[in-house]
């Protein structure tokens, strides 16, 4: 696969512009622990957020694409995704247009501030039609699923150095309405080690503002197919970091196949996201419903 082009450079260097180190407080907190946002599978969090925009270079494929996330009441959001996708296969022809529109209400069912853990259910509803012929799937595909956090702060002073670590986990079955398409099972997650963490909570190391604001990432994502014919698993490792800041985030990411029929180079992935509950508390950033006044 060709490297990004210039355009797709431009655009991650004038988000990395816009970042600027300080202290995240709303989204994504449980407990001590701060999650940052994840960008090759859904964090556990029902938030005001915008992700804008997310680029991805893999597979002979660039997707522009933009997500967001509105509050419905506490611990109930739903959000909105569709992107812009241009295909250049080689040796094939080339392809471009609007991808299917996603829609996605989010429900967290249980927090642990002690242990910095909580547990959310979805449902992923890719709307068949809404996109490009040329790109996009006619059929619509549903897919139920499971998402979890947990920090480790719990840890006893013996494993303090372990204590930045998290991890985020996605769980779910994928149902397309088409008939002959297989189903498949999607499973990924992330770990992570919040070097702000480790200032705040473990020991206080001196970095400066921009160094304690980084997230070092390790995301994955995989799916397997539950046919008669399955069985076969494709995916990604995604390695990265984030830069999070109060309200926004820059985060880059490599994408590398797990076998060949994965992929057969190594992509690139970039977001810049906007955390609207910190941007915009008293208005929308605020849940409809429910929210302080």
């Amino acid at each position: 696969m060709s490297q990004p082009s210039g355009r797709i450079g431009a655009c991650i260097a004038a988000c990395a512009i816009v970042v600027t180190a300080a202290t995240a407080r709303a989204h994504g907190i449980v407990g001590d622990r701060f999650f940052p946002a994840t960008i090759t599978t859904d964090d556990p969090f029902a938030a005001d957020e915008l992700a804008l925009p997310t680029v991805t270079v893999f597979n002979h494929e660039t997707d522009y694409d933009m997500e967001y996330s509105k509050s419905i009441l506490p611990g109930f959001a739903v959000s909105l995704d569709f992107g812009y996708a241009v295909q250049t296969p080689p040796g094939g022809p080339h392809a471009s247009g609007w991808s299917n529109l996603s829609v996605t209400p989010a429900v967290e069912l249980w927090r642990n501030e002690a242990h910095e853990a909580i547990v959310t259910t979805g449902f992923i509803w890719e709307i068949g039609g809404t996109g490009s012929k040329a790109v996009a799937d006619r059929g619509s595909t549903y897919t139920p699923e499971l998402l979890f956090g947990k920090g480790f702060g719990d840890l006893p002073d013996t494993l303090a150095f372990l204590r930045p670590f998290a991890v985020t986990g996605q769980m779910g079955l994928s149902i397309p309405s088409t008939t002959g398409s297989s189903n498949a099972f999607n499973w990924g997650g992330a770990v992570e080690y919040s070097l702000l963490y480790l200032q705040n909570n473990v020991h206080d190391e001196g970095f400066p503002d921009v160094v304690a604001h980084l997230t070092p990432i390790m995301e994955f994502a995989l799916q397997t197919r539950t046919d008669a014919e399955g069985g076969e698993t494709t995916g990604t490792l995604n390695p990265g970091l984030i830069s999070t800041a109060q309200y926004t985030q820059l985060a880059v990411e490599a994408i590398v196949p797990v076998n060949r029929a994965s992929g057969d180079a190594v992509g690139v992935i970039a977001q810049l996201h906007f955390y609207i509950d910190d941007i915009f508390p008293r208005s929308l950033g605020r849940p409809i419903f429910g929210g302080l006044r």
